[in-house]
């Protein structure tokens, strides 16, 4: 059980939708719910965070920020119970009296450390990627959405598997185990293409200064390395696998790290360093978690 605390804080998107898809996208009548839970997450959620935000919408300081980030996520947690619920099929109270740990899991993981990282990278696409103010109310929004998508999908995967309770989601399986087994070509391989990131950033650092072109560069070169890594079979298919997930994780990493190092630690460092360790860390994260979702799918196809 300790080992499923280390788990990527999107790796269960990855795994939704690289594992575990094809039956819910299927599901016609499960695809209606899921955007009905979806709708109305984001309706219900806006008035009670737009009271919070009105207080300190124009609020630039760090403590402020993140008191917003905490609020938006505690209120993330109500809204993946009730997503999951409807995923599952079954009541709230009922799923709630069985499985009890899981929910604790669930509202922490998904409920508040998944939203608290959404709503930096949301801050990081509005202040830092496009450069304009930030209506925090409407992001919580989008952040709640984004909860009730994931939260359905796992209820739905869940229903239709073992009646176990887990703590990693949606499926058990911890990244931790992988880490401390990674064969030494694939550590090799991932170790190369995070040095070559890490380079990229440094010798670009003077040249991209602006966020929206560091934010492509990180897109495109931790994009590239992550369809390597995934070795998708067809060319129509790395092509989609390139635009989504691996360009799109990786500036999604990338603008949450970038806002919370460049506005809220605010870490005095120049920008050939700055960008170097930006898309080190962007490629590192993109790249083991696509490994070890590579290895779980080898596993299911065996």
């Amino acid at each position: 059980m300790s080992g499923s605390k280390i788990n990527g804080t999107m790796l269960h998107r990855l795994k939704l939708r690289l594992l575990y898809a094809a039956a819910l996208d299927k599901d016609k009548d499960a695809r209606k719910r899921k955007i009905r839970a979806i709708f109305l997450a984001g309706l219900y959620t806006y008035p009670p965070f737009f009271a919070i935000a009105y207080f300190i919408a124009f609020e630039t300081k760090a403590i402020s920020i993140v008191f917003i980030g905490i609020c938006s996520a505690i209120t993330c947690i109500p809204v993946v119970f009730y997503a999951y619920a409807k995923g599952f099929g079954t009541p709230f109270l009922t799923l709630f009296q069985e499985r009890r740990k899981e929910f604790l899991w669930l509202a922490i993981k998904i409920g508040f450390i998944y939203p608290f990282f959404l709503y930096f990278m949301i801050l990081g696409f509005v202040e830092f990627f496009m450069g304009y103010g930030v209506v925090r109310a409407a992001m919580i929004s989008f952040v709640a959405t984004a909860v009730a998508r994931d939260g359905f999908e796992i209820g739905y995967y869940r229903a239709r598997s073992e009646r176990k309770t887990i703590s990693t989601f949606p499926d058990g399986e911890s990244i931790l185990p992988y880490l401390k087994s990674i064969p030494l070509n694939t550590l090799l391989m991932g170790t190369v293409f995070i040095c070559i990131g890490g380079g990229i950033g440094f010798f670009l650092g003077s040249y991209f200064d602006k966020p929206t072109h560091q934010t492509l560069l990180t897109g495109v070169v931790a994009g590239i390395m992550g369809t390597i890594v995934y070795r998708p079979s067809s060319l129509k298919m790395r092509a989609q696998f390139f635009l989504w997930p691996a360009f799109t994780m990786a500036v999604t990493y990338f603008l949450a790290l970038a806002y919370i190092s460049k506005m809220i630690l605010k870490i005095p460092l120049t920008p050939p360093v700055e960008l170097a360790i930006l898309m080190a860390l962007s490629s590192t994260w993109l790249i083991l978690e696509l490994q070890f979702v590579w290895c779980l799918k080898w596993k299911m196809a065996g």
